[in-house]
């Protein structure tokens, strides 16, 4: 099972950020009951969510119900933006759900069901059952998914019918990149491309810092058509021309070289990260060890 224990509040929306965003939506109508409102809500416009967002959405529902009871409500206070005394208040629970995991398997299975999923994800109890994968076809489509190291359901390739809005929600930490340091103002953020590389991958908090390596690794199992398919929709840069201004902004021969510099920059930041970590727990054991730790135990006497 896994925790969320080590995660601050903001590590852990970002870690559910699909999830976090569903339930912003609702967040300022304070007078309502929350959970029989968000589920209605859900099954109304769900439709409108994209097929990249609702596999993310799947992904984070079942990563969420593999945690903890307590987990699970420590993780949806925090999607409320409620303190632990207001979320006791009775107006904010539901007689339809007997505790805050049911509630989310509820959701689950609402997105298990959704006609789209139920072409390519065989999930038949969420909470219980892990999700199956199918090879489709949807609108005469080809369309094959995948999982991950991690678990994760990702795309095999991009599908010929993914518009570029579907790109950016397949990849959403790689577009807001495209959106800051490799966005059109890419020579604020340093004086080289290589500059702007290492600025993008200290600049974040390492829960984003883990889902752009997630992505990169994903972006860089594809063709390279696809990979110049989707950088056209996630970047403003175009890593592979020489520019005249800034002067030695330097070029990459290709995109998943660029792509590849990329991915090594922030998979050095986050091992430079963890050996702090490390070092510092390390530090920590020692120091609550007391002054005597350290010391020569004394010889045994005859």
């Amino acid at each position: 099972m896994h925790t969320l224990k080590n995660l601050n509040n903001y590590e852990i929306t970002e870690t559910f950020n699909g999830l976090y965003d569903l339930c912003l939506k609702l967040n300022k109508r304070r007078n309502i009951v929350f959970f029989d409102k968000i589920t209605k809500y859900i099954l109304k416009y769900k439709i409108k969510y994209s097929l990249p967002i609702k596999v993310k959405i799947v992904n984070e529902l079942n990563l969420l119900l593999s945690c903890t009871d307590t987990d699970i409500d420590h993780t949806t206070e925090i999607f409320r933006n409620l303190d632990v005394l207001l979320c006791k208040n009775p107006i904010y629970k539901s007689g339809n759900f007997k505790n805050l995991r049911c509630f989310w398997t509820v959701v689950a299975k609402i997105f298990a069901d959704d006609p789209q999923i139920k072409n390519i994800i065989d999930w038949e109890n969420p909470g219980i059952g892990q999700p199956e994968l199918k090879s489709a076809t949807i609108e005469n489509y080809s369309m094959e998914l995948a999982k991950n190291s991690s678990g994760y359901i990702i795309f095999s390739f991009i599908p010929e019918n993914f518009t570029k809005n579907d790109i950016v929600d397949m990849f959403p930490r790689l577009s807001s990149l495209g959106t800051c340091e490799f966005g059109e103002d890419a020579d604020m953020c340093g004086d080289t491309l290589e500059d702007v590389i290492q600025d993008a991958s200290v600049s974040h908090n390492r829960i984003f810092q883990q889902q752009v390596i997630d992505e990169l690794k994903i972006l860089l199992s594809y063709t390279d058509e696809d990979i110049a398919r989707a950088s056209r929709s996630l970047i403003r840069i175009s890593p592979t021309e020489e520019v005249e201004e800034p002067p030695n902004w330097g070029r990459f021969p290709s995109l998943r070289a660029f792509w590849t510099a990329v991915l090594g920059s922030f998979e050095h930041n986050v091992a430079m990260q963890n050996t702090e970590d490390a070092e510092h727990s390390l530090t920590d054991i020692t120091d609550s060890a007391g002054p005597g730790c350290n010391a020569t135990p004394p010889a045994p006497q005859n």
